[in-house]
Protein backbone atom coordinates (compact mmCIF):
# COMPACT_ATOMS: atom_id res chain seq x y z
CA UNK A 1 0.00 0.00 0.00
CA UNK A 2 1.39 3.33 -0.85
CA UNK A 3 1.86 6.04 1.62
CA UNK A 4 0.56 9.46 0.73
CA UNK A 5 3.55 12.21 -0.47
CA UNK A 6 4.86 13.92 3.02
CA UNK A 7 5.05 17.86 2.49
CA UNK A 8 8.66 18.77 1.75
CA UNK A 9 10.29 19.98 5.26
CA UNK A 10 11.87 23.53 5.62
CA UNK A 11 15.37 23.32 6.55
CA UNK A 12 16.33 23.70 10.33
CA UNK A 13 17.57 27.13 10.85
CA UNK A 14 21.03 27.18 12.83
CA UNK A 15 20.46 28.19 16.54
CA UNK A 16 22.03 31.61 17.76
CA UNK A 17 25.32 31.16 19.08
CA UNK A 18 25.62 32.02 23.31
CA UNK A 19 28.03 35.17 24.04
CA UNK A 20 31.18 33.96 23.39
CA UNK A 21 30.84 32.14 20.37
CA UNK A 22 30.47 28.73 22.33
CA UNK A 23 27.20 26.29 22.04
CA UNK A 24 25.55 26.09 25.01
CA UNK A 25 25.68 22.60 25.58
CA UNK A 26 28.87 21.45 27.09
CA UNK A 27 31.82 20.03 25.17
CA UNK A 28 32.11 16.28 25.16
CA UNK A 29 34.91 15.27 27.11
CA UNK A 30 37.17 12.32 26.03
CA UNK A 31 36.95 9.13 29.09
CA UNK A 32 39.98 9.71 31.22
CA UNK A 33 41.72 6.22 31.89
CA UNK A 34 41.29 4.92 34.87
CA UNK A 35 44.14 4.62 37.13
CA UNK A 36 46.29 1.94 37.47
CA UNK A 37 45.49 -0.29 40.17
CA UNK A 38 48.16 -0.57 42.85
CA UNK A 39 50.26 -3.59 42.76
CA UNK A 40 49.96 -5.68 46.13
CA UNK A 41 51.72 -4.75 49.21
CA UNK A 42 53.17 -1.52 46.97
CA UNK A 43 52.48 1.32 50.10
CA UNK A 44 50.07 4.37 49.01
CA UNK A 45 51.81 7.37 47.79
CA UNK A 46 51.73 10.07 50.40
CA UNK A 47 49.81 12.98 49.86
CA UNK A 48 51.77 16.25 49.02
CA UNK A 49 51.87 19.22 51.59
CA UNK A 50 49.88 22.31 50.98
CA UNK A 51 51.23 24.91 48.51
CA UNK A 52 53.35 21.99 47.11
CA UNK A 53 54.36 22.76 43.49
CA UNK A 54 56.36 20.48 41.13
CA UNK A 55 60.00 21.53 40.53
CA UNK A 56 60.35 22.76 37.22
CA UNK A 57 61.45 21.24 34.50
CA UNK A 58 65.38 21.69 33.36
CA UNK A 59 64.50 23.18 29.92
CA UNK A 60 62.51 25.96 31.62
CA UNK A 61 59.44 28.13 30.01
CA UNK A 62 60.27 30.20 27.07
CA UNK A 63 61.47 33.29 27.79
CA UNK A 64 58.96 36.16 27.86
CA UNK A 65 59.01 39.62 27.16
CA UNK A 66 61.14 41.49 29.18
CA UNK A 67 59.62 44.39 31.64
CA UNK A 68 59.42 48.10 30.43
CA UNK A 69 62.35 49.30 33.02
CA UNK A 70 64.60 47.17 31.68
CA UNK A 71 64.30 48.26 28.32
CA UNK A 72 67.00 51.05 27.13
CA UNK A 73 63.98 53.87 26.71
CA UNK A 74 62.74 52.58 30.18
CA UNK A 75 66.18 52.91 32.02
CA UNK A 76 66.79 56.87 30.17
CA UNK A 77 62.60 57.56 31.62
CA UNK A 78 63.88 56.63 35.28
CA UNK A 79 67.93 58.12 35.52
CA UNK A 80 65.83 61.51 34.03
CA UNK A 81 63.07 61.01 36.41
CA UNK A 82 66.36 60.82 39.47
CA UNK A 83 67.97 64.21 38.37
CA UNK A 84 64.86 65.33 38.15
CA UNK A 85 64.27 64.90 41.63
CA UNK A 86 67.56 65.33 43.16
CA UNK A 87 67.48 69.03 41.65
CA UNK A 88 64.35 69.41 43.12
CA UNK A 89 65.44 68.38 46.76
CA UNK A 90 69.04 68.65 46.96
CA UNK A 91 68.50 72.59 47.08
CA UNK A 92 65.77 72.35 49.56
CA UNK A 93 68.41 70.36 52.21
CA UNK A 94 71.36 73.22 51.02
CA UNK A 95 69.34 76.12 51.09
CA UNK A 96 71.41 78.98 51.76
CA UNK A 97 74.99 77.56 51.10
CA UNK A 98 76.05 80.67 49.53
CA UNK A 99 75.84 82.18 53.18
CA UNK A 100 78.86 81.84 55.94
CA UNK A 101 78.90 79.28 58.37
CA UNK A 102 78.47 81.03 61.85
CA UNK A 103 81.16 81.01 63.84
CA UNK A 104 81.33 78.30 67.55
CA UNK A 105 83.13 79.37 69.75
CA UNK A 106 84.22 76.66 72.20
CA UNK A 107 85.97 77.36 75.83
CA UNK A 108 87.62 73.62 75.64
CA UNK A 109 89.30 75.05 72.47
CA UNK A 110 89.16 78.87 72.52
CA UNK A 111 88.29 81.33 70.42
CA UNK A 112 88.52 80.35 66.44
CA UNK A 113 91.84 82.39 64.84
CA UNK A 114 91.54 85.73 63.13
CA UNK A 115 91.56 86.17 59.65
CA UNK A 116 94.41 88.73 58.49
CA UNK A 117 93.08 91.31 56.47
CA UNK A 118 94.49 91.60 52.50
CA UNK A 119 97.31 94.05 52.22
CA UNK A 120 96.11 96.84 49.97
CA UNK A 121 98.01 97.36 47.27
CA UNK A 122 99.72 100.55 46.10
CA UNK A 123 99.71 102.10 43.27
CA UNK A 124 102.76 103.79 42.28
CA UNK A 125 102.94 106.91 41.03
CA UNK A 126 103.37 107.47 37.53
CA UNK A 127 106.97 109.01 36.45
CA UNK A 128 106.98 112.25 33.79
CA UNK A 129 107.44 110.14 31.08
CA UNK A 130 104.78 108.28 31.33
CA UNK A 131 102.49 110.70 32.34
CA UNK A 132 103.66 112.81 29.02
CA UNK A 133 103.27 109.79 27.02
CA UNK A 134 99.56 109.35 27.74
CA UNK A 135 98.61 112.46 27.39
CA UNK A 136 100.33 112.31 23.61
CA UNK A 137 98.76 108.99 23.08
CA UNK A 138 95.67 110.58 23.77
CA UNK A 139 95.97 113.50 21.68
CA UNK A 140 97.30 111.84 19.51
CA UNK A 141 94.74 109.45 18.17
CA UNK A 142 94.44 107.07 15.03
CA UNK A 143 97.39 109.52 13.88
CA UNK A 144 100.35 107.41 14.75
CA UNK A 145 101.41 105.24 18.11
CA UNK A 146 103.93 106.46 20.96
CA UNK A 147 106.60 104.21 21.40
CA UNK A 148 108.77 106.25 23.77
CA UNK A 149 109.04 109.65 25.75
CA UNK A 150 112.13 111.09 27.33
CA UNK A 151 111.65 114.04 29.79
CA UNK A 152 115.42 114.85 31.35
CA UNK A 153 115.10 117.50 33.89
CA UNK A 154 115.98 120.64 32.51
CA UNK A 155 116.79 119.18 29.28
CA UNK A 156 115.32 118.71 25.85
CA UNK A 157 112.01 116.45 25.31
CA UNK A 158 112.53 113.88 22.90
CA UNK A 159 109.18 111.59 21.48
CA UNK A 160 109.40 108.64 19.16
CA UNK A 161 106.22 107.45 17.78
CA UNK A 162 105.46 105.54 14.55
CA UNK A 163 103.53 107.10 12.04
CA UNK A 164 100.09 105.27 11.08
CA UNK A 165 99.59 103.68 7.01
CA UNK A 166 96.82 105.04 5.34
CA UNK A 167 94.89 104.05 2.31
CA UNK A 168 97.52 106.24 0.14
CA UNK A 169 100.87 107.54 0.29
CA UNK A 170 98.97 111.15 -0.14
CA UNK A 171 96.91 110.20 3.71
CA UNK A 172 100.59 108.63 5.54
CA UNK A 173 102.04 112.15 4.80
CA UNK A 174 99.34 113.96 6.40
CA UNK A 175 99.16 111.35 9.31
CA UNK A 176 102.91 112.70 9.81
CA UNK A 177 101.95 116.51 9.34
CA UNK A 178 99.03 115.71 12.32
CA UNK A 179 101.16 113.51 14.14
CA UNK A 180 103.58 116.77 14.55
CA UNK A 181 100.66 118.70 15.22
CA UNK A 182 99.48 116.92 17.86
CA UNK A 183 102.50 116.03 19.76
CA UNK A 184 103.41 119.48 19.99
CA UNK A 185 100.24 120.76 21.51
CA UNK A 186 99.94 117.84 23.83
CA UNK A 187 103.59 119.32 25.21
CA UNK A 188 102.56 122.80 24.93
CA UNK A 189 99.27 121.77 27.38
CA UNK A 190 101.53 119.90 29.85
CA UNK A 191 102.83 120.56 33.22
CA UNK A 192 106.49 121.23 31.35
CA UNK A 193 105.44 124.64 29.93
CA UNK A 194 104.29 125.70 33.36
CA UNK A 195 107.47 127.35 34.17
CA UNK A 196 109.77 130.20 33.68
CA UNK A 197 110.51 128.58 30.44
CA UNK A 198 109.24 125.50 28.45
CA UNK A 199 111.77 122.65 27.28
CA UNK A 200 113.41 122.44 23.92
CA UNK A 201 111.63 119.39 21.70
CA UNK A 202 112.75 116.35 19.61
CA UNK A 203 110.83 114.69 17.53
CA UNK A 204 111.56 111.07 15.89
CA UNK A 205 108.42 109.91 13.28
CA UNK A 206 109.33 106.37 12.43
CA UNK A 207 107.63 104.56 9.06
CA UNK A 208 108.16 101.04 8.07
CA UNK A 209 108.73 101.56 4.33
CA UNK A 210 107.33 99.08 2.06
CA UNK A 211 109.71 96.07 1.41
CA UNK A 212 111.33 96.91 4.82
CA UNK A 213 112.03 94.89 7.80
CA UNK A 214 111.69 97.23 10.58
CA UNK A 215 110.62 100.83 10.86
CA UNK A 216 112.94 103.74 9.72
CA UNK A 217 113.02 107.81 10.80
CA UNK A 218 111.31 109.52 7.88
CA UNK A 219 111.07 112.38 10.03
CA UNK A 220 113.59 114.53 12.39
CA UNK A 221 112.34 117.91 13.96
CA UNK A 222 114.02 120.21 16.87
CA UNK A 223 111.82 122.69 18.53
CA UNK A 224 113.29 125.62 20.32
CA UNK A 225 111.70 126.26 23.38
CA UNK A 226 110.51 129.75 22.48
CA UNK A 227 108.92 128.09 19.83
CA UNK A 228 107.40 125.22 21.75
CA UNK A 229 106.49 128.62 24.11
CA UNK A 230 104.92 130.30 20.80
CA UNK A 231 102.38 127.57 20.04
CA UNK A 232 100.14 127.45 16.98
CA UNK A 233 99.74 123.95 16.90
CA UNK A 234 96.34 123.80 15.66
CA UNK A 235 95.10 121.31 12.89
CA UNK A 236 93.79 123.16 10.38
CA UNK A 237 97.88 124.22 10.21
CA UNK A 238 98.64 121.05 9.80
CA UNK A 239 100.12 121.18 6.22
CA UNK A 240 102.76 123.98 8.21
CA UNK A 241 103.88 121.03 10.47
CA UNK A 242 107.36 121.09 9.26
CA UNK A 243 107.81 124.43 8.62
CA UNK A 244 107.25 125.55 12.51
CA UNK A 245 109.88 123.18 13.35
CA UNK A 246 113.56 125.24 14.07
CA UNK A 247 115.49 122.08 12.36
CA UNK A 248 113.95 119.66 10.47
CA UNK A 249 114.89 116.46 8.14
CA UNK A 250 112.35 114.66 6.40
CA UNK A 251 112.67 111.92 4.30
CA UNK A 252 111.73 112.45 0.18
CA UNK A 253 108.83 110.11 0.89
CA UNK A 254 107.53 112.24 3.47
CA UNK A 255 108.32 115.87 1.15
CA UNK A 256 105.64 117.72 -0.77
Amino acid sequence: MEQPPQPPQEPQQPQPQPWGGQPWSRRPQPPQPPPAPRPWGEPPVPRQPWGYRPPASPEGPPPGPRPWYRHPVGMLLIGAVVLILLALVVPVFTGGGSEPAPTVTSGAFGSPGTTAPQAATTTQPQTPDEQLRQAIQAELGEAGDVTSVAVPPGGQVTVTWEIRRAGSQGLTKNNARFGVMRIMRAIQQSQLTAGAAAPGVRLLGRYQQPGSATPVTVVRLRFEPATVARGGFEDRRYLEAFELADAAVIDPAFRG
